[in-house]
């Protein structure tokens, strides 16, 4: 195999070692090689309209991308890359040439070994006469070495179509080693129905996608490789996005976005039929986040299966921290209700019955001998190898990039529809709402014998019998009561639901096999930082949130999307989007009596420390031997058209903070 040949059909990786001694650049800080592209001389005008990135860092090495316009889809281009410890790239210690190959959409991933650890270094491109950006890398501090301090932002949810990116401004203010992505970097469906559509930033115009499928509803989603590439290639041509890759390295991950939403494996969830396997489409997807992703990741591109990409990875950095890199969309099981089932997304993933997970996790367990496969996020091997990083991890802090939360999250319907049909009868007359307390027994009592016994329309004895004792009119009774029945949902969403079983509420015993783990191994100071689901949370991950008396093993700080939906917007989504063919949500909403979404989250879920369900932005995390510091930056919303100016972009700031040895949350005061 020649090779041009080995460069088709391998993971397309190249690596260069830098000189040990300071390469002299000729010309001082205007120099470039004089192979840059000497094979295309007199072709198509080059340019580096995407930026340049560098990722994954580590003690001796670190990657570096770009993407060269210009080529004709089929001859190579030369590229010239240079490395130096001064921003004037005076102090070279690498300078050469590599191939941008048409195979791989001109796009270079190019890993420099031999590089000094803890240590900053400058990079660019060239190609004829086109110059790249310079950017700015650093690599990790070599194992075991001594550090007092370690500061880098997690990010993720950054939505072209919804919000607006003035975080990525404001990120340039911060003082980082490094930034770590856990997901959702683009989304793969546009012109998406949503029924509450947050504006979109100016600065982020229509596209098109080359190839795309249509949904019913209108929407389009990527499938070929031509779509996700244009995704990642639109992306990037945001100024804002392309400074933060210049100037730090990134450690991503992927969420579900980057190949389909809510995904397992290589299944979609757009429609109930989620059995049949999207291969190719899957490939497509692993195979454009790997051409324009700065990861030292292995993708053949020659394995005929969707799994031929890996993800998962592991850091260090000195004796403080080791950062764990998890996947939860490639080898995941499929959510424990299936959306058939369900008749949609709502009862299967979203607004799910928590009995009826529970039962259907424990069927799957049973008929696998208590085997976590089939009711696994991360699978077999990497569940594995999870628990070796964590185990063998001599650092003082273990992070996990998490892209979906653990901590529970969880609303009691049945009182929520209690209190709001209260609301509803005693605003109905001036005289009746020093008697809230009897009305809301009396409407507890009514309910729990209409769900218990399956009747509809509920009766409503007890409150037709405290509208007898009032003196009202027996028409104006039953009048009220058919209105109250009116307001009442599904049974089946009257008890305790989950919010979102497509996380980790919906993988309950893998979730507590994991936690068993560490709480039996002693392994402390494990803190997850997840995203993915538009709200900043923090809070202790229970050994078992079921337990009546449940013991915190570690900690799970979750931020808000750069510029996703909101857990709220998602919830009021839900909320009007049903009320299209349900005339109980209307209804209950008039009622006046949905506590404040926040309000609700805190009161059924008592780990939570802190949440903002209803938030963009981004986490600072500041790590010292004795102490997490997170900061959660809020953003302000776009008004009047116009994304916030940079030095009024930020709606304010939360710090928590994780102590050592603690797993628990203390949210700083102002």
């Amino acid at each position: 195999m020649n090779r041009r040949e080995f460069l088709k059909w391998s993971s397309f990786m190249t690596v260069s070692v830098a000189s040990a001694t300071v390469l002299t650049a000729c010309g001082g800080g205007d120099s470039t090689s004089s192979s840059g592209d000497a094979s295309n001389a007199g072709s198509v005008p080059r340019s580096f309209s995407l930026g340049v990135a560098s990722g994954d860092p580590k003690p001796d090495s670190v990657v570096l991308w770009t993407r060269v316009d210009g080529g004709d889809g089929v001859a190579p281009i030369n590229v010239s890359l240079q490395v130096a410890l001064d921003p004037d790239f005076k102090s070279l210690v690498l300078d050469t040439t590599v191939s941008a190959e048409a195979q791989w959409d001109y796009t270079l991933r190019h890993k420099v070994t031999g590089l000094a650890a803890n240590t900053i270094y400058y990079y660019r491109f060239a190609a004829g006469t086109a110059m790249s950006t310079a950017g700015r890398t650093w690599t990790a501090p070599a194992a075991g070495q001594s550090l007092a301090q370690l500061r880098f932002a997690y990010l993720c949810s950054q939505d072209w179509s919804a919000n607006h990116w003035a975080a990525f401004d404001t990120l340039q203010n911060e003082d980082l080693d490094f930034v770590v992505h856990v997901g959702n970097y683009v989304y793969e469906q546009l012109n998406r129905p949503n029924v509450i559509t947050p504006p979109r930033d100016p600065q982020h115009g229509d596209f098109v996608l080359p190839d795309g499928t249509k949904l019913a509803d209108g929407s389009i989603y990527a499938t070929s490789l031509a779509d996700y590439r244009m995704l990642y290639k639109t992306y990037r041509s945001d100024a804002r996005l392309q400074r933060v890759h210049a100037r730090w390295p990134v450690i991503a991950t992927w969420g579900d976005h980057e190949f389909s939403n809510d995904a397992w494996q290589d299944h979609q969830t757009y429609t109930t039929d989620d059995s049949t396997p999207q291969t190719a489409r899957r490939r497509n997807a692993n195979q454009a986040w790997f051409e324009f992703m700065p990861a030292d990741v292995p993708f053949d591109q020659g394995n005929p299966s969707f799994q031929n990409i890996q993800v998962y990875r592991a850091f260090s950095f000195g004796d403080l921290a080791t950062f764990v890199m998890t996947d939860e969309r490639l080898y995941r099981a499929d959510h424990e209700i299936t959306e058939q089932s369900a008749g949609g997304a709502i009862g299967s993933r979203y607004v799910v019955g928590k009995s009826l997970v529970d039962s259907a996790e424990a069927a799957r367990l049973a008929s696998a001998a208590n085997a976590l496969t089939p009711v696994s996020m991360l699978g077999d091997t990497q569940r594995q190898w999870w628990q070796n990083q964590m185990s063998s991890a001599t650092t003082a802090w273990k992070l996990w990039g998490n892209e979906v939360p653990l901590l529970r999250m969880q609303t009691n319907g049945f009182n929520t529809v209690v209190d709001a049909v209260t609301q509803a009868v005693i605003s109905t007359d001036s005289s009746l709402p020093p008697l809230e307390s009897i009305f809301h027994a009396a409407i507890q009592g009514d309910l729990t014998d209409a769900v218990t016994q399956n009747l509809r329309p509920a009766p409503f004895s007890r409150v037709h019998q405290l509208g007898q004792q009032g003196g009202f009119d027996e028409a104006d009774i039953q009048a009220t009561i058919a209105a109250l029945n009116q307001m009442l949902p599904p049974y089946s969403l009257m008890t305790l639901l989950l919010l979102n079983a497509d996380m980790w509420d919906g993988y309950n015993a893998e979730r507590k096999s994991l936690m068993q783990f560490l709480a039996n191994g002693g392994i402390r100071n494990v803190v997850s930082l997840s995203g993915n689901i538009g709200a900043f949370m923090a809070g202790p991950v229970m050994d078992d949130f079921d337990a009546t008396t449940p013991q915190p093993v570690m900690v799970d700080l979750v931020t808000a999307g750069i510029s996703g939906t909101s857990l709220t917007t998602q919830y009021e989504e839900f909320l009007n989007g049903t009320a299209q063919t349900q005339a109980w949500v209307d209804a209950l909403l008039s009622g006046s009596g949905l506590a404040p979404f926040s309000d609700s989250l805190k009161t059924n879920n008592s780990w939570l420390s802190y949440v903002d369900p209803d938030a963009q932005g981004y986490a600072v995390v500041t790590l010292t031997p004795a102490t997490l510091s997170c900061t959660f930056t809020k953003m302000n919303p776009i008004t009047g058209g116009q994304v916030p100016a940079v030095n009024n972009a930020i709606a304010g700031t939360q710090v928590v903070v994780v102590n050592a040895n603690t797993p628990a949350v203390t949210v700083a005061t102002a």
